[in-house]
């Protein structure tokens, strides 16, 4: 439409400026100066027109398709064809619109659903999509440039409802990989009829309402407050084991102490008993040799080695056999400077003394 326009300006002035050159041409004499004057106008007229739509039309039929792009080019309103990257030229009366073929990436930030119990589900979901560059012109033609609003958001929409019903509320977080599976398979085997491929579909986030929500952190800070309770249950169980196979110990540890010391005391008692037995066994055989070498003699040497040194006389019962030999008595006497000394000498009887 533009370059139209610009034609028409061109036509007009450059038009308006021949026709003037001409007409001074014209009625001019042939070689005057105003004669040249004309041609002059009339020479300009047709180098400004030339140049002017020259240029613009080189400037409008040069198209340059960024890489990755698809040009679907129009004439009057037609999709006519398409062109591909790099430097196109388009008729000017030609329009062109691009339509990327690269892989493509759209979030959806309010995918609504319901659980089986009829409770909200809010899903966050990201497609990636791209566009077959041989179909483009046809989608286009088919579908028109806002494809994408008509084709993908109403499936995504309607896929994720069909599955998030099929489950309870409380089973689409578990089954999330399961849903978004399905979903995806749904939407790429809908969307392969229009050249669409769907390369992934991803879930960014589910969310419940505030009620459900609620509700599900009071269970989790309950089912919490009873692990914290049975480990705290499980942690006096561990101490009460514990302390019961203390005691078990120590009194294992004093059962063990008693019966050491009852077999020491045994052990002490059998050795007392053993020392008693040999020095028992040692004073009988020394009572046996003792016994064997006591004689009469023997037992009167011993007898008065016993006496005490400063005794002079004796009295000695009849009829015990002793016989003391006097020099034995003697021996122990000392002689008084003053005056003499005087020993009794008992008889050695052999008998009992007549007259008692």
């Amino acid at each position: 439409m533009v370059w139209f326009v610009s034609v028409a300006i061109a036509i007009i002035l450059c038009g308006v400026a021949f026709l003037f050159g001409r007409a001074m041409r014209s009625e001019a004499e042939p070689g005057s100066p105003e004669s040249d004057r004309g041609l002059i106008i009339i020479v300009l007229a047709v180098i400004v027109f030339v140049i002017w739509v020259g240029a613009h039309t080189a400037l409008s039929a040069l198209k340059q398709v960024e890489a990755g792009d698809v040009a679907v080019v129009y004439q009057f309103g037609e999709i006519i064809g398409q062109k591909g990257e790099g430097l196109q030229f388009v008729a000017p009366w030609q329009e062109i619109r691009t339509e990327s073929i690269r892989v493509q990436r759209r979030q959806f930030s309010n995918v609504s659903g319901f659980s089986s119990e009829t409770q909200d589900v809010v899903v966050t979901a990201t497609v990636n999509y791209r566009v077959d560059p041989s179909a483009v012109q046809n989608l286009y033609r088919t579908v028109g440039v806002n494809w994408f609003d008509i084709l993908v958001e109403p499936r995504i929409n309607q896929y994720f409802k069909a599955e998030t019903v099929k489950y309870s509320t409380v089973d689409i977080a578990p089954n999330r990989e399961t849903i978004r599976k399905n979903v995806k398979d749904a939407l790429a085997a809908d969307l392969q009829n229009f050249s669409v491929t769907v390369e992934d579909l991803l879930i960014d986030n589910i969310d419940f309402n505030a009620d459900f929500k609620r509700s599900i952190e009071e269970k989790q800070i309950a089912a919490q407050n009873a692990l914290r309770e049975g480990e705290r249950i499980a942690q006096a169980q561990a101490e009460a084991v514990q302390n019961e196979e203390r005691a078990k110990g120590e009194a294992r540890a004093v059962e063990e102490r008693a019966k050491g010391d009852a077999a020491a005391e045994i052990e002490r008692a059998r050795g007392n008993a053993e020392a008693i037995l040999l020095r028992a066994e040692a004073q009988a055989q020394a009572n046996v040799l003792l016994d064997e070498s006591l004689t009469p003699q023997v037992i009167q040497y011993l007898a008065v080695d016993k006496l005490a040194p400063n005794i002079d006389i004796a009295l000695i019962p009849s009829g015990q056999n002793i016989i003391i030999d006097p020099a034995a008595l003697l021996s122990g006497a000392s002689v008084d400077d003053d005056e003499p000394t005087q020993s009794t000498i008992p008889a050695t009887t052999t008998g009992p003394t007549e007259g008692n």
